[in-house]
């Protein structure tokens, strides 16, 4: 026992050294260098914080967020997720060393699940460790970490490995493992929707191309799977649904970005080779020189490969194809697909089959040994070393503006994210911005200081009505807000985007509230109920 518990502990600290590793030297530092996501972020963070403050795990909309305005960025980028950062400032750490904590955090879970996933297949210990390191430290998995300051791709890459593991489970092997599909898939739309919506996608294809060799079985334990999903995620799936199937939102037009039309495979090639990604402004996309090496070697012996290894080289090649401009994406530029914003988002999808390809080629060719392990684990972390300080330094001599724990809640405090994709289509935010306040009858109307009361999420005003007229309220409109004008309930009405109400003439009180909708509160309900049961169920079969 006492060799197991000193084996188990020598993977902690490995696994541990490899979190530690990933946000490497960035938590000495004071300061975030700010570039891409990380405004955004940085206000859904702090408001999921204050929301959690108040008790209020499902927000929906963050009431000051965006000036005051309201956005929904909780209804439809989950933050449950963000939970763990918000404890963090709530127990008292400042919001710098707060988000490298967070970080650290999502690093040791993406190693954890990397090495459960290969261990729970091979049951070899050196190879799932390989794994995790490739993997958790893949120069995508970094750049979105620390160049592109994508929290919720972060994210998911945590959870890719188990929603791997389940497929796998249910195709390849007798033990189908389809409540584990479920967990990973909703928590893969908690974490990231793009990447979830991209993984259903690339499911259905594998099975459509495994239909001949699927049983009945199989098919059964995949409508499982996806049903209890549907159970799991209806706090998010139901009101988001509410909210589209009602309201054309700024998303529902979104196009691929010219940046990723023009991403080449020589690009790639060169950016990986060069193991670097320059600040966001330069961006240079890549899967780092560990993974590439040994995809172009894969390429260069092809023959000489295993099956297997055969199999997975195909599938890197094809993710790796898909991630450039050698696939046309011009041609889907307006279609459902185009939801990927850039094509270059698949070097997620390469990174995980490159590092599994990486592990496989290790075991096919020997390299196994205890000593051989070490050598890659020392090569691996310096070459991510190297791209975290060229990355610092880089950033550095740009002289990038920096959050701080001093500038953090006045630094551009209207952000809400680069495509305002969550406001309803059509609304004029930068003239709401300009003079945040009450419009009457389409004319801003000045407020004294003493007419205005904003509280967590209750928003009250005082306005002298001249006759029938209608207010658009400084408010972005979403289903569920309730408007009490003298204390009774009004009806509220959505114009260019903003809450409105009509008043007659007179000196009236004004307040706003998000009450959330039926749907919004009975979907948590359900999916507690859903997951409770679950466990429930587990736990009396266990014993049984």
């Amino acid at each position: 026992m006492n060799i197991v518990y000193k084996k188990r502990s020598i993977i902690l600290l490995i696994l541990l050294f490899i979190s530690i590793l990933s946000i490497f030297p960035y938590f000495f530092n004071n300061y975030i260098f700010s570039q891409d996501d990380l405004l955004f972020h940085r206000t859904r963070l702090e408001s999921y914080t204050e929301a959690i403050r108040h008790l209020d795990f499902f927000p929906r909309v963050f009431p000051t967020m965006g000036l005051n305005f309201g956005y929904a960025a909780d209804l439809f980028y989950p933050s449950i997720l963000l939970l763990p950062f918000a404890l963090f400032r709530i127990v008292g750490l400042a919001f710098v060393p707060s988000y490298y904590l967070y970080q650290f955090l999502i690093s040791f879970v993406t190693a954890a699940t990397s090495y459960y996933f290969l261990y729970s297949i091979k049951k070899s210990k050196k190879q799932a460790l390989l794994f995790a390191c490739f993997y958790t430290l893949s120069s995508y998995r970094l750049i979105d970490q620390s160049v592109r300051a994508a929290l919720g791709e972060t994210l998911a890459f945590a959870f890719l490995p188990l929603f791997a593991l389940g497929v796998y489970s249910i195709v390849y092997t007798t033990k189908h493992r389809w409540q584990l599909l479920a967990v990973a898939t909703t928590l893969l739309i908690a974490s990231h929707l793009i990447t979830a919506f991209y993984s259903f996608i690339f499911l259905m294809f594998f099975i459509l191309i495994n239909w001949k060799k699927s049983k009945l079985a199989q098919v059964k334990s995949l409508i499982q799977s996806g049903l209890l999903t549907l159970c799991l995620s209806a706090w998010f799936l139901f009101p988001y649904l509410e909210q589209v199937t009602q309201l054309t939102f700024n998303f529902s037009n979104t196009t691929l970005w010219s940046s990723g039309l023009n991403f080449s495979l020589a690009n790639l090639i060169v950016n990986s080779l060069a193991n670097v990604s320059a600040p966001f402004t330069e961006l240079k996309p890549n899967i780092g020189l560990l993974l590439i090496v040994f995809v172009i070697i894969a390429g260069i012996h092809f023959r000489q490969l295993t099956t297997l290894n055969k199999r997975l080289a195909v599938v890197t090649f094809l993710l790796i194809v898909l991630a450039t401009n050698l696939f046309p994406w011009g041609l889907f530029k307006l279609s459902i697909i185009a939801k990927i914003q850039f094509p270059w988002r698949m070097l997620l999808f390469a990174s995980f089959f490159a590092s599994l390809l990486a592990v496989g080629m290790i075991e096919q060719f020997r390299l196994l040994s205890t000593k051989m392990v070490i050598v890659f684990i020392l090569i691996t972390s310096l070459l991510t070393l190297g791209f975290n300080v060229n990355n610092l330094v880089q950033s550095t001599e740009q002289h990038n503006i920096t959050v701080t724990n001093n500038n953090v809640s006045v630094f551009y405090e209207s952000e809400i994210g680069h495509g305002k994709e969550y406001l309803v289509k059509d609304t004029d935010f930068k003239k709401y911005f300009a003079a945040p306040g009450l419009i009457i009858d389409g004319i801003p109307y000045t407020s004294t200081p003493n007419q205005i009361k904003n509280n967590y999420d209750h928003s009250n005003y005082t306005v002298r009505i001249n006759g029938n007229q209608e207010v658009q309220l400084p408010k972005f409109y979403y289903k569920g807000y309730e408007v009490k004008v003298d204390q009774e309930v009004a009806k509220a009405y959505n114009k260019n985007g903003l809450l409105t109400v009509t008043l007659d003439p007179g000196v009236h009180s004004i307040e706003i509230f998000y009450k959330k909708t039926n749907i919004q509160k009975l979907s948590v309900i359900f999916s507690f109920i859903t997951a409770g049961t679950l466990v429930l169920y587990n736990r009396l079969k266990k014993r049984r």
